[in-house]
């Protein structure tokens, strides 16, 4: 039976496309236990891997984790990470590489999030483990038994040989809230590991935007230069023109080249560093150094943000849901059921223990079996162990005393990073804002002091200032442009909720 599917949005969205196979889809995730106060959306649950959800030829649909207003990205498939059958990249995309693309191929080969992911796995099943104490232990056994006398000077010898069975039931009661006390620490180990695993999935994107955005200036740098080299080509075209016309020195011709050949110089200079930077990218998405690689135009390459508001209100949502802090407190809860797990076991436990059995002598001709049958109801009561229980109750306080004191920084520097980022933010978008206009007017400036030039009312020096500066304003705007978009991103990181759309 098909399910409906569903649309991703924010950190599950990314990770959904990176491990995208040909026809899987994925859908949201039951919860471990109805009762598990876990601070989690849909988009959280999508972190962990679910293989008994992942259903062949499914549909999609809107996300009921999806916050309202914000962008809903493609439809898009998941895979299990580690998977050596990653979504491949076409050689068209690697000519036109974005910044969803790269995030989704380093996300589905870093081994941190893959040891994240198994990380989740094994904490839920310690809370399979932690659910089995509630059930009955069921044992069976059989054993055949032979003794051997051998021939003596006092008589014969003899053998005989026996065969035993046995089943045997044992089932605790009672156990003064231990079990529950150590599902509950299972619990919230789990979602404490489900917040390392999000913070795994942010700093996955963190490095592919950190690579991407190097990659993405050395080449904004490189096509400025481009562009300088062009403009003092120009530049020397005319000036040759007049030489040759006998209406400008040998001089000016002379300055006119060398602002060419140091421009050639930086253009030489830039490729070197693109050269570096695509090489640093290659390798982080695990292709070979020397792959064909190519970034898409700046207007594709940055996905558009979520159009959030960053205000008060988000920031105390933000500071509450942030999974760093989640996973801290998911840590203090677990201690503090661990605590109470330590304090039950000072309590009284009861179990019950059934069990029935067969012998029977083979050695005895027609020997019939000796059936038997028992039963018993076992109190426990520790005694005399006051000491041993102080030191571990003292122990487990001292770690939820330290889990908490942790809690308020890490409160603090998250509540210090988000401010930051608000900030840089818009700075970035007025200093875009700013190198928008000075490109303009710098543009305007060097075509009127070329016409100058040409018309012999202008001197050389002028028009290489004004070449300069229009190398310039380019290189600040494409700088601007990237600055503006990696602060963006870099607050969604920061807030550990990304809502991006293509």
């Amino acid at each position: 039976m098909k399910r409906p599917g569903v649309r991703l949005t924010g950190i599950a969205g990314l990770m959904a496309m990176a491990f995208a196979p040909c026809g899987f889809s994925v859908h949201a995730q039951t919860p471990v236990d109805a009762a598990i106060p876990l601070r989690m959306d849909t988009s959280l649950n999508l972190l962990t891997r679910a293989p008994s959800i992942v259903l062949p030829g499914t549909s999609a649909a809107t996300s009921p984790g999806a916050g309202q207003g914000d962008p809903l990205p493609l439809s898009i498939n998941i895979q299990e990470p580690g998977s050596t059958s990653c979504r491949d990249l076409s050689p068209a995309m690697l000519k036109r590489l974005t910044l969803m693309d790269t995030v989704q191929y380093v996300m589905c080969k870093t081994p941190l999030y893959n040891q994240a992911v198994l990380l989740v796995d094994e904490q839920q099943a310690g809370v399979d483990l932690a659910r089995s104490a509630y059930r009955p232990r069921m044992s069976a056994n059989a054993e055949l038994a032979t003794n051997r006398i051998p021939l003596s000077n006092s008589g014969s010898g003899s053998l005989s040989a026996s065969g035993t069975g046995s089943l045997g039931v044992s089932w605790v009661l009672f156990d003064s809230g231990v079990r529950d006390a150590n599902l509950e620490q299972s619990r919230q180990t789990l979602s404490s590991a489900r917040a390392a695993q999000q913070n795994a999935a942010l700093n996955a994107i963190n490095e592919a935007l950190r690579l991407y955005v190097e990659a993405a200036a050395a080449l904004s740098r490189l096509e400025a230069l481009r562009e300088t080299e062009a403009v003092a080509r120009q530049s020397v075209q005319v000036a040759q023109a007049k030489y040759d016309a006998q209406v400008a020195s040998l001089s000016e011709k002379l300055q006119t080249q060398t602002a060419l050949a140091q421009a050639v110089l930086d253009r030489v200079r830039g490729e070197g560093v693109w050269e570096t930077a695509r090489g640093a990218l290659a390798v982080g998405m695990g292709f070979p150094v020397a792959v064909d690689l190519e970034l898409a135009p700046l207007s594709e390459a940055f996905p558009a943000g979520g159009g959030r508001r960053f205000d008060a209100a988000w920031m105390e949502s933000t500071r509450l849901d942030h999974p760093r802090l989640r996973g801290a407190r998911a840590d203090v809860l677990a201690l503090k059921s661990r605590l109470d797990s330590v304090r039950a076991e000072d309590g009284v436990s009861v179990s019950l223990a059934l069990g029935a059995g067969s012998t029977r002598d083979f050695s005895v001709r027609n020997g019939r079996a000796d059936n038997s049958v028992s039963g018993s109801v076992v109190a426990s009561i520790p005694l005399f162990n006051k000491v041993e229980q102080q030191a571990r109750e003292g122990q487990i306080l001292a770690q939820i005393g330290s889990r908490e004191e942790a809690i308020i920084q890490a409160e603090r520097e998250v509540e210090s990073e988000l401010w930051r980022n608000i900030k840089l933010l818009e700075t970035e978008g007025q200093n875009l804002e700013a190198a928008t206009v000075l490109l303009s007017s710098a543009n305007q400036s060097y075509r009127i002091t070329l016409g100058r030039y040409k018309a012999g009312v202008g001197s050389i020096l002028e028009l290489i200032a004004t070449q300069v500066a229009l190398a310039g304003a380019r290189s600040q705007l494409a700088q601007a442009r990237i600055s503006q978009a990696q602060a963006r991103l870099r607050l969604e990181v920061a807030a550990g909720r990304i809502v991006l759309s293509k």
